[in-house]
């Protein structure tokens, strides 16, 4: 009876709040060790904290993911999935590429005027920034699809639909992970995730025709229902604002000025990344077909995510950690912080590793429906170039920290010319084999260039001379990361 008062007062949210508050506060207290200073044990339970709270971010999306692909798959049939693979990839890359610059620019820079006179010049200058990023970026990728003859208005409609959505739901992310409010990110990824898996199969179900167009539309919607909450709460009264007096004063153009000195490197190196996909299944469907090119999206969809699901919220909660230290003055935690992300993927990734390779038939059945050994044999090379890409978004972070973005640009395009040229290759002579073990050898060349692109000296000289105090004991609760 208590709980259904609880829930008829506080509603339904209110309550999984609290009890995930109460379990988050379990595995700190479970993961902080006896024998560690009281700084420390702040640091690991923080840190492991905001991992948790990540982690479930994703448990949701990852498990909407692996249902969604195994379905769609069966009910649209390889070929549609390929064409909408192809479709999907291009619009990610483009959205990386022209958004990434405002979101890792607030990430790296919002701490530092949080609190003080200048925020409200920094939030103004952050909504400017994404209102060009929408009305120019929107009007390109909308020439480029329609230039390319090969789709219809309503898939160029769609197509820019979607970008707009990722655009603002990035935007909206960056801003709760700037601000250290995990459980926001939880919140938003399970509504975007449940829509983006319910409202394709409803327009699916209902549409007499199974084509792709349809997937795009439903996970438009998906991306759309979080962010109309958002607006109702407070962010449509600022797109308003930014609309009546979108000229910035000097001040405002100043933080968008840095931010885009810091910014454009960072969002042509995640346009570099996003395009690896597009590389691997724009080659396979030219040389060997749309069907041939959906075996391989719905594979590298399936265990991708997976280790998105694994990874990414300690990379997530590293990120938020790492500037906050590094911008308030705390730079003898960042190496702490850094090794231990490593250290703690790695160890995840070996029992992974061992399960995927004694477990690939099993896998390719459980996706395809089917036995198919060219899709078995591509599983833990997929999983290995997926492993070692989440570790390459820790490896390269004192490049963010410094500042040095465009050393990493230099190694994100030699990764991507390895693996156009690969493709290119390899493809017709291997199947799309090659594309998989592609995946790893551009890893590998991004990871061996950052041991000559990161500046250990420079790095160094900046933590030695950034640091405005030393480690003191304090209270475990006023240690926040």
């Amino acid at each position: 009876m208590q709980m259904f008062k609880a829930g008829n007062s506080r509603g339904f949210f209110g309550v999984v709040s609290a009890l995930l508050r109460r379990l988050e506060s379990f595995v700190e207290t479970l993961l902080a060790g006896k024998s560690a200073s009281v700084p420390e044990n702040a640091l690991r339970t923080k840190l492991v904290g905001d991992t948790f709270n990540y982690f479930l971010s994703k448990v949701v999306p990852g498990l909407m993911g692996f249902f969604s692909v195994a379905i769609f798959v069966r009910m649209v049939g390889y070929e549609q999935y390929g064409r909408y693979a192809v479709a999907f990839a291009t619009v990610t890359a483009f959205s990386a590429g022209v958004a990434g610059w405002l979101s890792q620019s607030m990430l790296r820079f919002q701490s530092m005027h949080h609190g003080t006179a200048e925020a409200e010049s920094f939030n103004r200058a952050t909504d400017a920034g994404l209102l060009l990023s929408a009305l120019l970026g929107g009007s390109a990728l909308g020439l480029a699809l329609w230039l390319s003859r090969t789709h219809s208005a309503a898939i160029v409609g769609v197509s820019v639909g979607l970008y707009l959505a990722m655009l603002v739901y990035a935007f909206e992310m960056t801003g709760l992970q700037a601000a250290l409010d995990s459980r926001g990110v939880v919140r938003m990824e399970t509504i975007r995730a449940l829509g983006a898996f319910a409202i394709p199969l409803v327009l699916i179900f209902a549409s007499p025709r199974r084509h792709y167009w349809l997937l795009l539309l439903g996970i438009l919607g998906g991306y759309l229902i979080p962010l109309t909450g958002r607006a109702f709460r407070g962010s449509g009264h600022r797109a308003i604002m930014i609309l009546r007096r979108p000229l910035l004063d000097e001040q405002e153009r100043g933080f968008l000025r840095n931010m885009w000195s810091y910014g454009w490197p960072v969002a042509l190196w995640l346009f570099s990344q996003q395009s690896l996909v597009v590389s691997d299944r724009y080659f396979i469907q030219r040389f060997l077909g749309y069907s041939a090119a959906g075996v391989y999206a719905s594979m590298y969809d399936v265990i991708v995510r997976s280790f998105s699901l694994l990874f990414a919220p300690i990379t997530l909660a590293v990120h938020t950690a790492l500037m906050h230290h590094w911008n308030t003055g705390s730079r003898h935690l960042t190496r702490r912080i850094l090794t231990q992300a490593i250290k703690y993927e790695s160890l995840l990734f070996l029992p992974v590793a061992v399960g995927l390779f004694f477990g690939s038939n099993w896998t390719s059945r459980l996706v395809l429906g089917h036995e198919n050994p060219e899709a078995a044999s591509i599983v833990l090379p997929l999983a290995i170039g997926g492993f070692l890409w989440q570790l390459a978004l820790l490896a390269h972070k004192p490049l963010e920290i410094l500042c040095q973005t465009k050393r990493m640009l230099v190694g994100g395009l030699a990764a991507l010319a390895v693996n156009i040229a690969g493709n290119y290759y390899l493809v017709p002579r291997f199947g799309y084999r090659a594309a998989a073990y592609l995946s790893v050898a551009s890893s590998l060349v991004y990871l061996m260039m950052l041991f000559v692109l990161i500046p250990g000296e420079s790095l160094q000289k900046a933590m030695d001379s950034g640091e405005r105090r030393e480690v003191t004991v304090v209270p475990a609760e006023e240690v926040s990361v």
